[in-house]
C-alpha cells in the first residue's frame, strides 16, 4: 500500500515538473574575469545564487557554467568587491572586471624582513591599527593594546610617571630570562622598552604571536614580536594635523586610616590583650591628629600629551615630520617625567628601479625621581605632628626641622619627600638609511643601515640631616654623578623576488645582519659638602671621599635568514623560514643557532564543495612550528666572576680586605630554545561585516637556564652559583578574536570581543635541586605543575574559643598551635603528622588567570562618536601583602586602617576571617605565610571611555582646517574586583609574580 502511495506521489511530482522544465530549459553561458589591469584572475567562484551549482575560473580567468534564464550569477573572490548579474534569455557571455575591496583582509601587514596582505597569511599575527592607540593618553603606546588583541597580556604594573607596562604574548616562555616581547620599529630591532614613541607616530602594530611568525627574528623572538610601522610621507599637498590632551589623574585614597583618637584606642586595646598596661590615658583628647596623607599627597596631578604631524610629497619625494611632548606629574611635592620626540621620514624615488630613505629620531626624556613610599603616609602614627615645635627648630638646617614619629619605625614621610633630589634622563638619536635596486623585474635588493646611540645622565644629592640621631639621620651630605653611553648598530642586507605565473605565486628572500652593542659609563661620588645649597651640589665642591667607577661592555650578533612562500590559486598557502644567529654570549658549537618554522593555509570557503554557503566570504585554516631562541641573558656568563668584601680576623679585630668566586664560568652554555604550534583558522561573514578567528597553541621551552649554587663539597662559598642549561616548560592555550561591524542607518558601530586561555606546566628541573622556590620560598615550581604557584601553610578561619584552641591537637592531644589563643588564625597541619612545622606548607593559590578578555565597542552617529574598552582577568590569585601593614598591631606599632576594633575579633563569633588585635604575634598570624594572604585577584576594569564631535566641515574650513574634533575622555574609570589590595594589574616574574603590596596606582585619568 505504501509503496503504490509514493509511486502515486512521485508520477504527481513529475507530471507539474514538467511544465517548469518546459518553459526554463538551462543554457551554457561562459565568460572571463579580470582584475583592473586586464590580466585574468584564476579561482574566482562563480555560482547560482541560492545554489550549489557554480564553478570557479581556470588560470586564464576563464569560467563556464549552466544557467537558466532569470538567475542570478554571483562572482567572489578574496579581497575584491562581489558582483552579480542576472542571466537573461539571449546572453551567454558575461565578462567581469573585479574591483579591489579594502577590507581588512587586504591590509598590507608587515611579517619581519617583509610585507604580505592579511589574506595571505599563514602565521598568527595580530594587526592593531594606529587610530585605535592613539585612542589612549598614555605615555607608552603599547598599553594602549591591552584587549585589542588576543593572546597579549598588558600588565600596567605601576602608574608612576614613566613607567612602561610588562607585556605578554601567550604567557611566559621562560622562568629566568626575560619575558618581553622584541619590538622592531620600521625594520629595526629596538629592544624592550618602546617609551620613546608617541602613539600618534604609528601607522599600525602587527603582533608575531606563534614561532612561523616570530623564527625570523631567531634568538630575540622567543617572547613573540611587535612590529611596528610609523608614519610615511603621501603623495599630495602637506597635511598638517595636531592633537592635544589635557588631563588630570584622579589619586583617591586607598584605605581610610586611624585618627590619632582611634590609633590610641586600638593601641591600647593591643597591649591590653597581651596584659601589659594601655599607653594612652585618654584617647579622644588627641582629637583627630595629622592628616599625613592631605598634607603630602595631592589627588589630583596633570598630564599632558600633545604631537604635530605634516606630511605630503610626490611621486618622486615624500616627506612626514612629527614632533611630540609628554609630561606627567606625581602625586606627591616631587616626581615628573618628561619625553620630547622629534621624526623626519624621507623617502625618494629616483627610478622605477632605485628608491632610498632615510629617518631621524631625536629625542630626549628627563625625569625627577618619583616618590615610592606613599604608603608612609598612611602608616605614620597620626599622633606625630610633620615638624618640630619652633623652639627645637633653631640651628637646625632645612631638612632637621621635622618631627621623628613618635611611636613608629616609619620615617617622616614629607621630610623624605623634601630631601628626594634625584634626577636623570637622556638625550638620544636614532637614524635609518635604506636603498632599494630592482636590477629585473620582481627582485628587489634593499640595503638598511641603523645607529640607535643615547647619553644617559644620573644625579643625585643627599643631604646632611638629623631628624632622630638614633634612627633617622644623615651625617653627612653627598653628591653623585653618572653618566652612560649606549651605542646600537644593525647593518640588514635582504633580496626579495616574486614569481608569479598562471596561478602559481612564489615569493623568496634571503639576508644577512649584523648588530652590535657597546656600553661605556663612569660614575663618581664626593661627600661633605660645605653646606646643603643647591649651588653647590657638584662633585668638585665635596671635599673627601672620593669614588669613581667605570666599565665597558657590549656583544654581538650575526644572522643569516631567509623564507620561502608559495601559494596556489590563491586557495593554498605554504611558507617556511630559517635563520642562524651566532651570539658573543655563547662560546664554540653554542655560539651558533638554528630557528627553523613552516606554516602551511588552506582557503577552505573557495572549494567547490563550499559554495552553496552564500554568507561565508572567506574561510581560512592555518597551521604552523617553529623553534626560536632566547639569549636574554647577561653578557659574559661563561666567565667566572669575583666579588670583593671584609673579614674580621685576629686577636686585634683587623680588617682584612677578601676576594673570592661568586658566578663560575660554564663554557657549556646555550640557548633556551622554544618549540611552537599553532593551528588557527580566520572566517569572514556577511560582506565582510564579522569576523572571528580561533587559535590553539602549544609552546616547549627547553634547556632553561636557572642559576645553580655550585655542591659544599666543592670548596667554594656558599653563595657561588653556576648558571646551566636544566629545565623544560610547556604551556598551551585557546585564542578567540570576534568582530562584528554594520550600520543602522547613520548609526555606524563595530564591536570587537578578544578573549586568551591558558595553562602552564614545568616538565623537567634539575635532579640536584628539583625544587625552585621564589623569594621567602613564598613561591615553589616543581615538575608537574605550573610554575611560581603560591607556597605556604593552609587556614581554617580563627579560633573562637578556648575549647576550639584546645580541640586543635594531634592524636596523642598535644596542642598543634601551643601559643594560639582565640581570635588568632588556626593552621592546618596537612600532612597529619601531629605537627605544624614547615612540612605542612603547600599550594595554596596561582597567579595564573584561567583567561584573560576584551571588549571594543566603537559607535558614530551623524558628527558623534563614542568607545569603550573593557578588559578583564579572570581566574587568578593575588597576594595581598597589605595585610600585614593594614591590620597587624605587634611592635612596630605602625598605624592601622580604621575601624580595625569592629572588624578583627573581638569576641566569639564577631569575625572568622581578620585575627585579633595584639602586640604579640606569638602564633605568627602575620609572620606564616599562608592562604590567609592570598585573594582571588579576577577584576574587570573599563579602560577607556571616550565621547567626542567632528564639527561640522564648512565650519572647520572657514578656520582653515579640513578636520577638527573635539572629546572628552576618561581611562580606569571602573573597576570591579574582590580583591582588597590596592591594585589587581600587578606584574613580577615567572618565580614571583601577583604580590601586591604598595603598588603606584594605574589611577583614574580624565582628559
Amino acid at each position: 500500500m505504501k509503496r503504490l502511495i509514493y509511486n502515486k506521489i512521485g508520477l504527481l511530482t513529475l507530471l507539474l515538473l514538467i511544465p517548469v522544465f518546459g518553459f526554463a530549459q538551462e543554457k551554457t553561458i561562459k565568460g572571463k574575469i579580470t582584475d583592473e589591469t586586464g590580466y585574468g584572475v584564476p579561482g574566482v567562484s562563480v555560482v547560482i545564487q541560492g545554489t550549489t551549482n557554480g564553478t570557479i575560473t581556470n588560470i586564464e580567468g576563464e569560467y563556464v557554467l549552466n544557467a537558466i534564464a532569470g538567475e542570478t550569477l554571483h562572482v567572489s573572490f578574496i579581497g575584491y568587491k562581489s558582483q552579480t548579474v542576472v542571466v537573461s534569455a539571449s546572453g551567454s557571455v558575461y565578462d567581469f572586471v573585479l574591483e579591489e575591496e579594502f577590507i581588512s583582509l587586504n591590509e598590507v601587514v608587515a611579517i619581519g624582513y617583509g610585507k604580505a596582505q592579511k589574506k595571505d597569511l599563514t602565521s598568527a599575527i595580530s594587526s592593531v591599527d594606529g587610530d585605535a592607540l592613539k585612542t589612549m593618553s598614555v605615555g607608552n603606546p603599547v598599553s594602549a593594546l591591552q584587549g585589542k588583541a588576543a593572546g597579549i597580556q598588558v600588565v600596567s604594573g605601576s602608574g608612576a610617571p614613566g613607567s612602561a607596562p610588562k607585556v605578554l604574548i601567550r604567557g611566559f616562555t621562560s622562568v629566568t630570562l626575560g619575558a618581553e616581547p622584541l619590538y622592531v620599529v620600521d625594520g629595526v630591532p629596538m629592544g624592550t622598552n618602546i617609551n620613546f614613541l608617541n602613539a600618534n607616530e604609528i601607522e599600525r602594530m602587527d603582533v608575531l604571536k606563534d614561532a612561523s611568525a616570530s623564527a625570523i627574528y631567531g634568538s630575540r623572538g622567543s617572547n613573540g614580536v611587535i612590529l611596528i610601522t610609523t608614519k610615511k610621507g603621501k603623495d599630495g599637498k602637506t597635511n598638517f594635523s595636531a592633537d592635544l590632551s589635557y588631563g588630570v589623574q584622579v589619586f583617591e585614597k586607598p584605605y581610610e586610616m586611624a585618627d590619632a583618637t582611634e590609633y590610641a584606642q586600638i593601641m591600647n586595646q593591643s597591649l591590653l590583650n597581651v596584659n601589659l598596661d594601655a599607653r594612652f590615658d585618654d584617647p579622644s583628647s588627641l582629637g583627630k591628629g595629622t592628616d599625613w596623607w592631605g598634607e603630602g599627597v595631592n589627588k589630583l596631578s596633570p598630564q599632558t600629551n600633545f604631537s604635530f604631524q605634516a606630511n605630503g610629497g610626490s611621486e618622486k619625494f615624500r616627506y612626514a615630520v612629527s614632533l611630540s611632548y609628554f609630561d606627567q606629574e606625581s602625586f606627591y611635592n616631587s616626581g615628573e617625567w618628561e619625553r620630547f620626540t622629534g621624526r623626519i621620514s624621507l623617502d625618494w624615488t629616483f627610478s622605477d628601479k632605485v628608491k632610498a630613505g632615510i629617518m631621524m629620531n631625536p629625542r630626549r626624556e628627563k625625569w625627577d625621581n618619583t616618590p615610592s613610599w606613599y604608603q608612609d603616609y598612611l602608616l605614620i602614627d597620626p599622633i606625630t605632628p610633620i615638624y618640630r615645635p619652633e623652639a627645637e627648630q633653631a640651628g637646625l638646617n632645612e631638612y632637621s626641622i621635622f618631627q621623628r614619629s613618635y611611636y613608629t619605625y616609619t620615617w617622616n614621610p614629607i621630610a623624605r619627600d623634601a630631601r628626594n633630589f634625584g634626577n636623570g634622563g637622556y638625550y638620544a638619536a636614532a637614524s635609518n638609511l635604506y636603498v632599494t635596486y630592482e636590477p629585473i623585474e620582481n627582485l628587489e635588493i634593499k640595503s638598511q643601515i641603523n645607529g640607535d646611540f643615547k647619553f644617559n645622565h644620573a644625579d643625585d644629592f643627599i643631604p646632611d640631616f638629623v631628624i632622630d640621631g638614633a634612627h633617622e639621620w644623615n651625617a653627612v651630605n653627598s653628591v653623585s654623578r653618572d653618566y652612560q653611553f649606549d651605542k646600537y648598530w644593525n647593518w640588514t642586507n635582504t633580496a626579495t623576488y616574486t614569481l608569479k605565473k598562471d596561478a602559481h605565486s612564489l615569493t623568496t628572500m634571503v639576508g644577512a645582519t649584523l648588530e652590535k652593542w657597546n656600553y661605556s659609563n663612569i660614575e663618581g661620588s664626593k661627600e661633605n659638602i660645605p653646606n646643603n645649597s643647591e649651588l653647590l651640589r657638584e662633585l668638585d665642591a665635596a671635599t673627601s671621599n672620593d669614588k669613581i667607577y667605570g666599565n665597558e661592555w657590549g656583544n654581538s650578533i650575526e644572522s643569516f635568514l631567509g623564507r620561502v612562500s608559495y601559494n596556489f590559486l590563491n586557495r593554498y598557502y605554504l611558507t617556511g623560514t630559517y635563520r642562524i644567529d651566532g651570539a658573543s654570549k655563547f662560546l664554540g658549537d653554542n655560539k651558533w643557532g638554528a630557528f627553523p618554522s613552516l606554516s602551511a593555509a588552506w582557503r577552505i570557503s573557495d572549494e567547490t564543495f563550499m559554495r552553496g554557503f552564500n554568507f561565508l566570504d572567506d574561510m581560512k585554516i592555518r597551521m604552523g612550528w617553529g623553534r626560536l631562541g632566547n639569549q636574554g641573558l647577561e653578557s659574559g656568563l661563561f666567565l667566572s666572576t669575583l666579588s670583593t668584601g671584609y673579614y674580621v680576623m685576629g686577636d686585634d679585630a683587623s680588617v682584612v680586605n677578601t676576594t673570592a668566586p661568586s658566578l663560575l664560568a660554564n663554557e657549556d652554555l646555550k640557548w633556551e630554545t622554544v618549540e611552537d604550534i599553532n593551528i588557527g583558522t580566520d572566517v569572514t561573514l556577511f560582506n565582510s561585516k564579522a569576523t572571528a578567528s580561533v587559535e590553539y597553541f602549544q609552546k616547549k621551552t627547553i634547556d632553561m637556564l636557572f642559576e645553580m649554587p655550585y655542591p659544599y663539597y666543592s670548596g667554594y662559598p656558599n653563595y657561588s652559583s653556576i648558571m646551566s642549561n636544566i629545565g623544560s616548560m610547556k604551556s598551551s592555550g585557546w585564542e578567540l578574536a570576534l568582530s562584528y561591524r554594520d550600520h543602522i542607518g547613520e548609526l555606524n558601530f563595530d564591536v570587537t570581543l578578544t578573549a586568551m586561555t591558558g595553562q602552564v606546566e614545568m616538565t623537567k628541573l634539575s635532579n640536584t635541586a628539583p625544587v625552585v622556590y621564589g623569594t621567602d620560598e613564598k613561591t615553589k615550581t616543581v615538575v608537574g605543575d605550573e610554575p611560581g604557584y603560591y607556597f605556604g601553610y593552609k587556614t581554617d578561619g580563627l579560633f573562637q574559643n578556648q575549647y576550639e584552641v584546645n580541640s586543635h591537637s594531634s592524636d596523642q592531644g598535644v596542642l598543634l598551635q601551643p601559643y594560639a589563643q582565640p581570635g588568632d588564625i588556626r593552621f592546618i597541619d596537612v600532612n597529619g603528622d601531629g605537627e605544624l612545622t614547615g612540612e605542612d606548607r603547600t599550594k595554596i593559590g596561582s597567579p595564573w588567570p584561567d583567561f584573560t578578555t576584551g571588549l571594543n565597542v566603537s559607535l558614530s552617529y551623524k558628527g558623534f562618536d563614542f568607545l569603550a574598552n573593557v578588559y578583564a582577568s579572570i581566574g587568578n590569585d593575588l597576594v595581598n601583602e597589605l595585610k600585614d601593614d593594614l591590620y597587624s598591631t605587634t611592635a612596630s606599632e605602625s598605624n592601622v586602617k580604621s575601624g580595625l576594633l569592629n572588624t578583627a575579633w573581638h569576641g566569639e563569633g564577631t569575625s572568622n576571617s581578620i585575627p585579633r588585635v595584639s602586640h604579640v604575634d606569638n602564633n605568627q598570624n602575620y609572620t606564616r605565610f599562608s592562604d590567609f594572604y592570598v585573594e582571588d585577584g579576577s577584576f574587570l576594569r573599563l579602560k577607556n571611555l571616550q565621547l567626542g564631535y567632528t564639527i561640522p566641515q564648512s565650519l572647520s574650513e572657514k578656520a582653515g582646517l579640513s578636520r577638527c574634533r573635539v572629546y572628552v575622555s576618561g581611562q580606569n574609570l571602573l573597576t570591579v574586583t574582590n580583591y582588597q589590595g590596592v591594585e589587581p594589574e600587578v606584574g613580577g616574574n615567572a618565580l614571583n609574580t601577583g604580590f601586591g603590596g604598595w603598588t603606584y596606582l594605574c589611577c583614574q585619568l580624565i582628559w
